[in-house]
């Protein structure tokens, strides 16, 4: 029989096996925040690969698509979370601060980047040989759960606000964008749509049956629709042998965007220079469509940059010859998800000489 101080059995410590519970848990929860998340989901996309006999191309067709969603993401400040089939999902760490309002800004500037991105994309994949795609885009701002897996350093999101914005998702049209009632608040209290977007765009309501009374029939979504106000018609401008080509130009560096205005003159060209690409984009989107015969863009320009000031004028003109000009060696990524960028003779690299530059713009209009 044993002492009276001496335990009859080793049993463990209850502290130990917490400890020892935490250390072998697959996922750990770190925190607590709210934050907008979003979902881009290709529609039909079981039908449309069944159809595809090469694994090849369907993994380039899935590639392309995930691939442009992603960078065009990241270049607005989110953070991919993961992609569960052919749905990317993401968040945007920034908005986690609700004053924050550039950082909503950047969340519908992003969406609307994407929608007007589809062009793009399906151009790409139609050099592939690939069928065209469509999709929808979900987001919403609220309460998430941040979690951690033992084989992984990236970030994973749970909660309530992941799932409603998974089921408002097929409530988008294709080529569309749902949001629910959180982000939607968050947009109103801000005004965040400026004059510009306001032009082309409004959230309008989704309409619910009378009999909708419970859980996600009574949460408000919202739609983002197209406000048509073209004033143009969209022939195309007749040209001749005397034509001289009009030449966007965007560089918020005023003494290059002199200078390279000035060298193009000089050999004859229109060209309608900005150092404000937000006002580029506005001159740009009242014009007719066939205006311009290039626009030539800076890759890195606060407040709307060259990629994405790229989807924009396609939008408005998918026919556009776009010629851009950087600093940065990012060649590989333009490279990877537009269609106009193919080589490195598509990216005009500074510094670069008047006589290169002109050279460049020569064989861009060729």
């Amino acid at each position: 029989m044993p002492a009276a101080n001496e335990s009859p059995t080793n049993y463990p410590n209850p502290s130990d096996q917490n400890s020892q519970a935490a250390e072998t848990e697959e996922v750990s929860f770190i925190r607590s925040q709210n934050c907008c998340v979003c979902f881009v989901d290709i529609v039909e996309s079981t039908r449309i690969t069944s159809s595809i006999n090469n694994p090849e191309k369907v993994r380039k067709y899935y590639g392309i698509f995930l691939n442009t969603m992603a960078a065009i993401a990241k270049n607005f400040g989110a953070k991919v979370i993961k992609n569960v089939g052919d749905c990317l999902i993401f968040y945007y760490p920034k908005t986690s601060d609700s004053s924050n309002k550039s950082s909503f800004k950047d969340v519908i500037e992003c969406c609307i980047t994407m929608i007007e991105a589809r062009d793009t994309i399906n151009e790409k994949l139609h050099e592939e040989e690939l069928p065209s795609l469509s999709y929808r885009i979900s987001a919403d701002y609220g309460r998430v759960e941040v979690a951690r897996s033992t084989t992984s350093q990236s970030d994973d999101l749970f909660g309530p606000t992941m799932n409603m914005c998974a089921k408002i998702n097929s409530k988008a049209s294709p080529n569309g964008l749902a949001i629910g009632d959180g982000l939607h608040k968050v947009i109103r209290s801000f005004s965040l749509l400026t004059s510009l977007e306001e032009n082309y765009y409004h959230f309008e309501e989704m309409l619910r049956s009378e009999d909708q009374q419970e859980g996600f029939n009574k949460y408000p979504v919202f739609f983002l629709q197209h406000t048509d106000r073209s004033t143009f018609s969209q022939s195309e401008r007749k040209q001749d042998g005397r034509h001289t080509p009009t030449i966007l130009l965007v560089d918020d560096e005023e003494d290059i965007l002199y200078t390279f205005k000035t060298g193009l003159a000089s050999e004859g060209f229109n060209v309608e220079a900005f150092a404000d690409p937000m006002e580029a984009l506005t001159h740009f989107a009242t014009v007719n469509p066939s205006h311009y015969d290039l626009a030539i863009l800076d890759i890195r320009m606060p407040g709307l940059n060259g990629l994405q000031l790229y989807y924009r004028l396609k939008a408005i003109n998918r026919n556009i010859k776009i010629l851009f000009v950087s600093a940065l060696d990012a060649v590989p990524e333009l490279i990877s998800i537009l269609p106009d960028v193919k080589t490195t003779d598509d990216i005009i690299k500074k510094p670069v000489t008047i006589g290169n530059f002109v050279s460049a713009v020569n064989t861009a209009l060729a």
